[in-house]
């Protein structure tokens, strides 16, 4: 299983991490530790998350870590990070 990070969700994983920090540097690196797991889990079992509500397609899905949503997409033995965002937000353009 091959997994690339998208430059958007790249971004957005520096932004979250940057505003945990502000806050808590403990909180920002248990978060960033907990996104490391879940991916890990993701490469070994990338079906496990739920299709996307707004998007309904079989192969974007998203789990979540925390309170922010990690959308991916899984084709072809390939998971892509598109984007990392808060829940209770609307996912936007991704």
């Amino acid at each position: 299983m091959n997994l690339i990070w998208e430059p958007d969700a790249k971004e957005d994983v520096r932004l979250i991490y940057a505003q945990l920090y502000d806050h808590s540097p403990a909180l920002a690196d248990d978060w960033s530790d907990e996104l490391e797991k879940k991916v890990t889990t993701l490469l070994n079992f990338p079906e496990m998350g739920r299709l996307v509500p707004e998007l309904q397609i079989r192969f974007i899905r998203e789990v979540f870590v925390r309170r922010f949503r990690l959308v991916y997409q899984y084709q072809d033995n390939v998971v892509r990070v598109l984007a990392i965002r808060p829940m209770g937000r609307p996912l936007g353009k991704i």
